[in-house]
């Protein structure tokens, strides 16, 4: 009876730090800066870390050899797919995927709760006066719709979401400005997660394992031809 109390308490316990939000800020401006806060905790998922050490030219050489000798056995199997089912096989695989992966994480997004959300884009550029001006019809096209979208799903309403594009013809390069904070709960990650991975990516890759393989036949049909025989 202990054990069993001890059981539900560790569950409760795991329960409830799911459902303490972990909180984001991102900043973008040439190079993005992400910070990951959960409780006491603070990490910072960009820049990167600090690569190690470089190694020993024979260490690298001894690992360029190894990697030339271990063929990828993910192109391996995309190829021999593709000898399977054709160019346009692997093109309609390739796109159920990416709609499905653009589903879930739609439905993900839905739990995202983006507190603020800033993004300003400058074009410009030393190109000619009339192809800048067709630039920036073509970036207010894709900008805004997309962050109104996104904006929509994560419940993030002005004066909290701001959006602006500007042409500026003096500037050499085009600008992206962008700061955003939000928060999640850990529960809806693990559950869409999980979903993400049985319904979504376990079918894909058995239908790509199978490429090529013939289909098994069920036996059923010649045992009932065996007992009517007999």
């Amino acid at each position: 009876m202990i054990v069993l109390w001890i059981l539900l308490g560790l569950i409760a316990l795991l329960f409830l730090l799911l459902c303490i939000p972990v909180r984001f800020n991102l900043n973008y401006n040439g190079e993005a800066t992400v910070f990951m806060r959960y409780l006491f905790l603070k990490y910072r998922v960009l820049p990167a870390p600090e690569p190690k050490k470089e190694k020993k030219p024979s260490e690298k050489k001894s690992e360029e050899k190894a990697k030339e000798k271990k063929p990828n056995p993910l192109l391996r199997q995309v190829k021999k797919y593709k000898e399977a089912e054709g160019l346009t096989g692997l093109l309609t695989l390739a796109k159920d995927l990416l709609k499905a992966t653009g589903t879930r994480f739609g439905k993900l997004l839905r739990h995202i709760k983006l507190k603020d959300f800033d993004l300003y884009v400058l074009v410009g550029g030393e190109k000619d006066a009339a192809e800048i001006a067709i630039l920036y019809g073509e970036v207010c096209a894709g900008v805004y719709p997309s962050v109104s979208v996104l904006l929509g799903l994560t419940n993030c309403k002005s004066p909290h979401g701001r959006v602006s594009v500007d042409l500026d013809y003096s500037v050499k390069e085009p600008k992206v400005l962008c700061t955003a904070s939000g928060a999640v709960r850990p529960l809806f990650v693990v559950h869409h997660g999980v979903q993400f991975i049985l319904r979504t990516i376990l079918p894909f890759y058995n239908k790509f394992q199978s490429a090529g393989k013939p289909a098994v036949k069920s036996a059923a049909p010649a045992a009932n031809k065996k007992e009517r025989t007999t």
